[in-house]
C-alpha cells in the first residue's frame, strides 16, 4: 500500500509531507544555521524551475504534487527523501554511537583521559598544550563533535596553556586544531568512518586501519608545533603531579569499554550490536568504583544528552536525504562531476583542488558527518571518474569536511576554542590553520603516496615516501611557525620550502632524484637555523 500511495498519493498524504519537509527545514536552522536548509532549498526551487532552464542545465518535467513531493517526503522504504538511506545510518548507527560517547564522559572515561594528558604534559616544554593535544585526540575519537570536544577539555587546558605563557590565540588554535583532529582518530573517528562504511560498502576495520598513519602525522606535527610555539614564546616546564594510582584505577572506564567496541568490530558483529554492548560496558565499569561511581541521575542526563545530539544528526541527515534525491531527480549526481572534469581540463590536481574547495564550502557550521554526505553526492563522483581509488576518494572528501571546522568564514570549531580563551576570531582561525597545517595536506597525499594508508606499491619506495612525507611535513610546520631554533630568515625559509616542493615532488613523481635534492635543502636550513643558536 505505501508503495501504491507513493505512485498515487492522495491530497491528505501531499499535505502531511510539504509539513514534513516545512519542520525539518525549521528544525535545520534552529541547530545548524542557514547553510545546510539554503542549500536544500535552492535544490528543490532547481527540481520545480530546472525545466525552464538551456540545456545543459534543464531537468525533466517533474510534477509537484504527484511526483516532487511523494519523492523528498512520502518514501519510506525506497532510500530516497527524509527517509532515505542517510536517516536509516543515523537511526541504526550514529544514534547508538553518539549515546555511547555521551555516557562514557558521564562515567569518568574523560577522567583518565585528562590524566594521560597531563603526563605526557608534565614531561614536555608545552605542558598544557600536550595535555590538550593528547587528551582531545583521545576523546575526539569518541565525541564525534569539535565543538563539545573543545568544551570538554578546552575548560581545563586553555586557562592552564594562558597561564603559563601561551597567548589566547595560541593557546585556542592548539585546543581546536587538537579537538577537531579526534576526527580523524581511530578506532571511532567521531563516527564518521562509520558513514563511509554505510555509504561505500568498505568494511569498518578497512577504514579505521588506514587512517593509523595520518592521524599519527597530524597528531606529531600538531605536537611538534606546540613545542615550538613553547620555544619561541621562553615557557618553562611546569610539572604536575599525576597521581599514577588514581590513573590506574580509573584506566577501566574508558579502556574497557574501547576494548570490547574494538573487538567486537574485529570479530565482524554489526555496529548495532557492538554500540548497545559497548553502551552496557560503559555502564558496567563505572559501577567498579564507589569513589567515582555516577549518580543515576548524571548517567540519566547523559542519556538526555547523547539522544539529544543523535537526534540533532537525523535532522541533518534527513535534510541531506532531500539534497540526495534532488540530485538523482534532477541529473545533477551525473552534471556536476562532468562539470568538475570540464573545469578542472581532466587534470586530476585540478579536480581535487575544486573538490577541496567544495568540501570546505559545504562544510561550513555543519557537524562533519554532514559535510561528508554533502561532498560525498556531490565532487567525489569526478574523483572516482578520473581513477582514484574508492577509499582515498572518500578519505579526500572526510578530512576536508572535518577540517572546514578550523577553516573561515565559519569555522565553529574556531568560534568555540576563541570564545574560551577570549581571543579575536580571525587572528584564531589563522594560528589553527597553521597548526593543522598537516591535516589540510594528508587528503592530497592519502592519493599520492598511497603508503600513508598502508597500501605501498613496493617496499623500497614506500620507505623513500615515508621519508619524504615525515620531511615535507616537518619543513611545513617550521614554515608556519617560523620557527625551529631560533625564528627564521629569509634564506631559511626558502631553504625549507624548497626542500617541501622538492620531496612533494617525489611523491607526484615517483623519482628519487627530488628525495636526494629535498633532503639536502632540508638539511642545509637546519643547519643553518642550528648555527645561529644562541650559546
Amino acid at each position: 500500500e505505501l508503495s501504491e500511495r507513493l505512485i498515487f498519493p492522495l491530497s491528505r498524504d501531499v499535505v502531511i509531507g510539504v509539513a514534513a519537509i516545512f519542520v525539518l527545514f525549521i528544525a535545520a536552522v534552529m541547530k545548524f544555521g542557514k547553510t545546510l536548509p539554503i542549500v536544500a532549498g535552492v535544490l528543490i526551487a532547481y527540481a520545480i524551475f530546472g525545466q525552464y532552464l538551456p540545456e545543459p542545465f534543464r531537468t525533466p518535467d517533474l510534477e509537484i504534487r504527484d511526483q516532487l513531493v511523494p519523492y523528498l517526503s512520502l518514501g519510506i522504504g525506497t532510500g530516497w527523501g527524509i527517509y532515505g538511506n542517510e536517516v536509516a545510518i543515523s537511526a541504526n548507527y550514529l544514534f547508538l554511537l553518539i549515546l555511547f560517547g555521551s555516557v562514557l564522559a558521564a562515567s569518568g572515561g574523560t577522567r583518565f583521559i585528562i590524566g594521560i594528558g597531563q603526563m605526557v604534559g608534565s614531561r614536555l616544554t608545552s605542558g598544557p598544550a600536550a595535555v590538550a593535544v593528547v587528551g582531545s585526540s583521545l576523546l575526539g575519537t569518541v565525541t564525534g563533535s569539535t565543538a563539545a570536544n573543545i568544551t570538554i577539555t578546552g575548560a581545563f587546558t586553555i586557562p592552564l596553556m594562558k597561564k603559563v605563557g601561551y597567548s589566547p590565540k595560541s593557546a585556542a588554535a592548539i585546543e581546536a586544531a587538537s579537538s577537531n583532529g579526534g576526527q580523524i582518530m581511530p578506532p571511532l573517528m567521531g563516527v564518521t568512518a562509520f558513514v563511509m562504511a554505510g555509504y561505500t560498502g568498505i568494511p569498518y576495520v578497512q577504514i579505521m586501519i588506514a587512517a593509523i598513519v595520518p592521524a599519527l602525522l597530524y597528531y606529531m606535527l600538531l605536537m611538534m608545533y606546540a613545542q615550538i610555539q613553547a620555544k619561541k614564546m621562553g615557557i618553562a616546564k611546569h610539572p604536575v603531579s599525576v597521581d599514577a594510582k588514581e590513573l590506574l584505577l580509573d584506566s577501566p572506564g574508558f579502556l574497557i569499554p574501547l576494548i570490547v567496541l574494538v573487538t567486537l568490530l574485529l570479530k565482524g558483529y554489526s555496529l548495532m550490536f557492538l554500540a548497545f554492548w559497548s553502551i552496557v560496558s560503559v555502564l558496567a565499569t563505572g559501577l567498579i568504583r564507589k569513589k567515582t561511581r555516577p549518580s543515576l541521575q548524571t548517567v540519566m542526563k547523559a542519556f538526555v544528552r547523547g539522544a539529544r545530539a543523535g537526534s540533532e544528526i537525523a535532522v541533518a541527515t534527513a535534510l541531506i536525504g532531500i539534497i540526495v534525491t534532488c540530485f538523482s531527480v534532477t541529473g545533477l549526481g551525473i552534471k556536476i562531476p562532468t562539470l568538475v572534469g570540464i573545469l578542472s581540463g581532466g587534470i586530476l590536481p585540478l579536480a581535487m583542488l575544486i573538490t577541496m574547495i567544495v568540501s570546505i564550502i559545504l562544510g561550513a557550521g555543519v557537524p562533519t558527518i554532514v559535510a561528508y554526505l554533502l561532498v560525498a553526492v556531490t565532487a567525489v563522483p569526478a574523483l572516482l571518474k578520473m581513477g582514484v581509488p574508492m577509499l582515498q576518494a572518500h578519505y579526500f572528501a572526510m578530512f576536508y569536511a572535518a577540517f572546514s571546522h578550523l577553516t573561515p568564514p565559519v569555522a565553529i570549531g574556531v568560534i568555540v576554542a576563541s570564545g574560551l580563551a577570549g581571543s579575536k576570531f580571525w587572528p584564531t582561525a589563522l594560528e589553527s590553520m597553521k597548526a593543522a597545517a598537516a591535516g589540510l595536506l594528508l587528503p592530497w597525499i592519502m592519493i599520492y603516496a598511497p603508503v600513508v594508508i598502508l597500501r605501498p606499491e613496493s617496499l623500497m619506495f614506500g620507505i623513500a615516501e615515508i621519508i619524504a612525507i615525515i620531511l615535507a611535513l616537518f619543513s611545513l610546520q617550521v614554515i608556519c611557525s617560523n620557527y625551529l631554533v631560533v625564528e627564521l630568515n629569509a634564506m631559511e625559509k626558502a631553504g625549507f620550502f624548497l626542500a617541501m616542493i622538492a620531496l612533494f615532488a617525489t611523491l607526484v613523481t615517483n623519482n628519487y632524484l627530488f628525495l636526494g635534492i629535498g633532503i639536502f635543502l632540508f638539511a642545509v636550513a637546519v643547519c643553518l637555523q642550528r648555527s645561529r643558536r644562541p650559546l
